[in-house]
């Protein structure tokens, strides 16, 4: 056979493999996972948003970006921060293909640390929709890029977490649960996260509005019938002596299902307490109620006259209520 020959059919087989990789291309797990992200709002912060499952994780980031205009947003002037971003990424992708024995925890963490330092940044500088980072990709007005692609790769960070701690600041006394708190360039909330298990590994929801929630303990509760709840809980705080906004007082009742969670009830005020009450609001996780107190000594005293809160256990109709 001719030299010729053999080059051209050298040149006939390429041209079918690349004809048969076209063809296949449109079953492949990235392309079927950006239809998946198409038929949801991918502004939708954790809880609201159904997490993806990719085969790839980095196309699918890659496909998060170009279709849908998120962005890697870091404060640093230089690449190794973004880079950060998606060497994590990468790893997260070998760690999920097996490629790789442990979790990456510590890149993961501060890949999340970074992404959540710039975004407070903005918060706090008033520049919270900052669309010029989206150089007019995406389709929406209003609309924080930067977060979608936070919020997504929480998502995906908590997935593949093996265990609660790697993706929490603390968790609830028997860890199966835990809380992720990020704040602004300033002690002000930014982001508060519930991870929980679910019948598929670990989930993140979103607790609470951005920019003013920050969970500071968790409990984990049973009713007289053995139905699961999370208690996401702030008792506020009326020790401003930095001069930044002092959370005020949050309580978040969750409920598991088998596939998610959800909020079956909430109290977002301190009406129960006088306004001149410079004391301690103290819970009592098995009467599940909420006093206010004075210290005397190591233990605290009702103040008498003040009214209590209080947490009823059931289900759908939980609620919080004042005597």
């Amino acid at each position: 056979m001719s030299n010729l020959s053999k080059y051209a059919q050298l040149v006939l087989w390429t041209l079918v493999a690349a004809l048969f990789a076209v063809c296949c291309k449109g079953n492949t797990p990235e392309v079927q996972e950006t239809e998946s992200m198409a038929m949801q709002d991918v502004r939708l912060a954790p809880g609201d948003y159904i997490s993806d499952s990719p085969d790839n994780i980095v196309e699918y980031f890659e496909s998060l970006c170009s279709e849908h205009g998120a962005v890697v947003a870091v404060h640093s002037n230089d690449r190794d921060d973004s880079l950060q971003v998606w060497q994590a990424i990468r790893l997260l992708d070998d760690y999920a293909a097996g490629r790789r024995k442990y979790y990456p925890a510590e890149e993961v963490r501060r890949a999340l640390d970074v992404l959540a330092f710039e975004l407070g940044y903005w918060h706090s500088h008033g520049d919270y929709f900052k669309l010029d980072y989206a150089d007019d990709q995406g389709d929406y007005e209003d609309t924080n890029y930067a977060e979608i692609f936070f919020f997504r790769f929480l998502e995906q960070a908590v997935r593949l977490s093996p265990q609660v701690d790697f993706v929490t600041d603390f968790h609830c006394a028997d860890g199966t649960a835990g809380i992720l708190n990020y704040h602004e360039w300033s002690p002000n909330p930014l982001y508060s996260f519930l991870v929980y298990p679910s019948d598929s590994g670990l989930r993140v929801r979103m607790i609470g509005e951005v920019g003013d929630t920050k969970i500071e303990k968790l409990f984990h509760l049973y009713d007289e019938d053995g139905r699961e709840y999370y208690l996401c809980s702030n008792n506020g705080s009326f020790d401003d002596e930095d001069g930044f906004y002092a959370p005020s007082f949050r309580q978040y009742l969750l409920q598991p299902r088998a596939d998610g969670i959800d909020e079956v009830a909430s109290y977002t005020g301190s009406d129960f307490v006088d306004d001149y009450f410079e004391g301690t609001i103290v819970f009592n996780s098995k009467q599940l109620r909420w006093d206010c107190c004075t210290r005397n000594g190591d233990t605290f005293v009702r103040v008498e006259g003040s009214k209590s809160l209080i947490l009823t256990l059931d289900g759908g109709n939980s609620c919080f209520s004042q005597e």
